[in-house]
């Protein structure tokens, strides 16, 4: 399994933490986020006119914004 730990732009505290702590450990993966807002190009309309992410769930983006960060495992 990978995990990727994706932290907020806003929180590079975290990001040095989180970097730190998981350093040497090749299946954790610490990356900011890194879309720029409504202009994001893998952002894609849906029917009712309102923007959505073809990545990750918004859900997972109210805890980014929540918390500062969100882990996200997937299969290998």
């Amino acid at each position: 399994m990978r995990i990727f730990i994706v932290v907020a732009k806003s929180r590079p505290d975290l990001f040095q933490y989180f970097s730190t702590a998981f350093a040497g450990i090749p299946t954790i993966e610490v990356i900011v986020d890194r879309r720029i807002g409504r202009y994001d190009p893998l952002w894609v309309p849906t029917r009712e006119g309102a923007r959505q992410d073809r990545r990750i769930g918004p859900d997972i983006y109210d805890d980014l914004e929540e918390r500062g960060f969100v882990i996200v495992r997937l299969p290998s």
